[in-house]
């Protein structure tokens, strides 16, 4: 088990390795131990028996354990399901002193990690990520929020988990689509900040896949190297805006296609996108741009070409939180594994997506 400590004022540390859900009861005892707890999970995690599990091995210590399911899906990150949570826990007559456990992907994560942030003004919860992308990003880092209907995570509060647990094991029930949404995030940390990573992911025989004995390693590497980013931009002002590459144009589409896109491929549409921008703006190798979308191919992330309006998505991009009045902060690659963070007046920034979404369109129809 590889342990890796977030250094925060208030710090946690993130356990990795295989087979750690039934060592819950050890593991998480001094977040859990004498507190009641409830377990939020959906469907499809409680189908492969998790839920059972985590809450078998925490019954010894524990005071009571409760959990509640929800249908899976980006959907569930709404305002009525937070309603929802605080109302059971109240009922349940939760203190300060209990806490949550969000068992799950990244929506159960966001929605668990909110509840926990207002419910008494804040109380404790534990991650347990079961896919790639919850273990390597949305469990880490405190970030928390619902959506709206005017856009993707438009209702949130920085909240850190007391540890998260991380059991590699989860990922090989997931089915492979979903295992491909972590590998496009697991390609994004080699795009903004590590070129080693990035030329291990293009330089493998074989895509990755969630039976690879390497995973307990990737995703230490990608933990480690968002902590590195939290630590220094804990709230989100500056440099930790690196992990949005490809999101601002990733939202846009999950929100206007009203989440039929999926997150990962969603980012991958926007990387690739925001590459283009990049190698127009400055000198980078041709070839670039071909090996990276050579890269996304190979997990099946680019599903275009879709048929959502320039003008549908411009919108939603200018709800996105990162815009400021009259400009948007935007991710580009300044070269190989390497992003800066750009500064656009908003005019600028949606006359050139204007005309590269439609010629991106015209292209591949």
């Amino acid at each position: 088990m590889e342990k890796i400590r977030i250094p925060i004022e208030q710090g946690y540390d993130v356990l990795i390795g295989h087979g750690l859900l039934d060592r819950a009861g050890d593991l998480i005892k001094n977040q859990v131990q004498n507190r009641k707890v409830l377990l939020v999970t959906d469907e499809h995690v409680a189908e492969q028996g998790y839920a059972s599990r985590v809450t078998h091995a925490i019954k010894s210590v524990a005071e009571v354990s409760h959990v509640k399911v929800f249908p899976p899906g980006e959907r569930q990150k709404s305002l009525s399901n937070v309603e929802e949570l605080v109302e059971m826990l109240a009922s349940l007559n939760f203190s300060r002193q209990d806490c949550l456990i969000a068992l799950g992907g990244g929506v159960i994560g966001d929605l668990v990690g909110f509840v926990a942030s207002i419910y008494l003004r804040g109380i404790d919860f534990i991650q347990i990520p079961t896919t790639l992308l919850a273990a390597i990003d949305s469990s880490v880092g405190g970030k928390t929020a619902v959506d709206l209907p005017q856009g993707k995570n438009l209702v949130g509060a920085f909240h850190h988990p007391s540890v998260v647990l991380c059991d590699v094991a989860t990922f090989e029930t997931l089915p492979a689509a979903i295992f491909e949404e972590g590998c496009s995030e697991l390609i994004k940390y080699g795009m903004i900040m590590k070129p080693s990573l990035l030329q291990e992911l293009m330089s493998r025989e074989q895509p990755l896949t969630a039976q690879d004995p390497e995973l307990v390693r990737l995703v230490k590497t990608c933990v480690e190297m968002k902590s590195s980013v939290v630590v220094e931009d804990e709230f989100d002002q500056g440099l930790r805006q690196l992990l949005n590459y490809g999101h601002t144009l990733g939202h846009a589409l999950e929100q206007v296609s009203q989440y039929e896109i999926s997150h990962g491929r969603a980012i991958a549409t926007g990387m690739q996108l925001f590459l283009q921008m990049a190698m127009q703006r400055r000198e980078l190798p041709p070839d670039y741009l071909t090996n990276f979308t050579q890269l996304l191919d190979d997990y099946h992330l680019l599903e275009g070409p879709y048929v959502y309006s320039a003008k549908d998505l411009n919108q939603a991009m200018l709800n996105d939180k990162k815009r400021r009045r009259h400009t948007m902060t935007i991710v580009l690659p300044s070269d190989f594994g390497r992003c800066e963070l750009i500064e656009l007046p908003v005019v600028e920034f949606s006359q050139w997506f204007e005309k590269e979404w439609n010629a991106d369109v015209s292209t591949k129809n």
